[in-house]
């Protein structure tokens, strides 16, 4: 089983890896730099061979009488067009592991009706397929309205990198939200400012959707894990009340017999939340800011 420190998974499944610019969520892309630091192309799409990750963590799941999650192509795109030779393999993977649920996250949404399987029926074959798209610009919305299109048992938008107010998205037919900044070298320069995850985090609670705060912006991922807890501590003036600072983590569909997930993400100490709060951001303050070199981070 390959694990994964994405914080809403407890796999990673790459049946093939590499990919290309979708948009511009795309510009601190940690898959590319990944790639590009093991010496691989990350432009040319590659089959692997990780063919078993999923039945693996099928044989834990149904041993223990329980569901678990597997994010699929972490360092690609499942709906890719490069892959579309490959894909059908892939998809009699996910028919034959009913104890995972496959997190389907892609930013090409309008491919994915011609990319169903042929016996798909509406995802009722398929229930264990989640399907997601990413969307953390407002000139995304559109992926989400393709989304929605799509009849399957689970849709979900990963608002990661948030990297401007999206408080007016449309969530309608949507299951779940998972909501984080950007890690990596660019962290500085597109930081997420915590009014812009309460914005979805609110609408998400007025329409009993399950939200999961993923991380603050930061160099490495699930940095800032209660850094929307403090901020909404803050907002409502309980600052120091327990209540208030325990992690916005909740997983769909309520009910679901999941595998234990286990915290792997840092907390901010209350100096670390004001330092973030107070760091100045380029984008907003017209300030010039280097970008670093590219370095290690953890997948997100």
């Amino acid at each position: 089983m390959q694990e994964t420190k994405i914080s809403w998974a407890h796999a990673t499944w790459n049946p093939w890896t590499g990919c290309k610019s979708a948009g511009r969520e795309c510009v601190g892309c940690y898959a590319r730099a990944l790639m590009l630091r093991q010496g691989r192309k990350f432009d040319v799409l590659a089959l692997t061979q990780t063919g078993m990750t999923p039945y693996q963590l099928n044989a834990v799941a149904k041993g223990q009488n329980k569901q678990a999650i597997c994010f699929v192509c972490s360092l690609s795109d499942f709906f890719h067009e490069d892959a579309d030779l490959w894909r059908d393999n892939a998809w009699q993977t996910i028919r034959d592991c009913s104890n995972v649920n496959f997190m389907l996250l892609t930013k090409r949404p309008e491919r994915i009706e011609k990319c169903l399987p042929n016996d798909w029926s509406e995802g009722r074959r398929y229930s264990n397929a989640w399907l997601g798209t990413t969307c953390g610009v407002r000139d995304a919305f559109s992926r989400v309205e393709n989304l929605r299109s799509i009849a399957c048992s689970l849709r979900f938008v990963s608002i990661e990198p948030l990297m401007e107010s999206v408080g007016n998205i449309d969530l309608s037919g949507i299951d779940w939200v998972a909501v984080g900044g950007m890690s990596g070298p660019l962290h500085r320069k597109f930081k997420m400012q915590m009014e812009w995850a309460a914005e979805v985090y609110d609408l998400c609670r007025a329409r009993g959707i399950p939200f999961l705060f993923k991380q603050a912006s930061g160099q490495f991922s699930e940095r800032g894990i209660n850094a929307l807890s403090l901020y909404l501590a803050e907002r409502a003036g309980k600052v120091g009340d327990p209540d208030t600072i325990r992690l916005l983590r909740s997983y769909p569909p309520k009910g679901l017999p999941l595998l234990p997930f286990v915290e792997q993400g840092l907390r901010f100490t209350a100096a670390e939340y004001e330092e973030y709060w107070n760091r100045p951001t380029p984008l907003r303050t017209g300030h010039s800011e280097r970008v670093l070199e590219d370095s290690p981070h953890d997948e997100m």
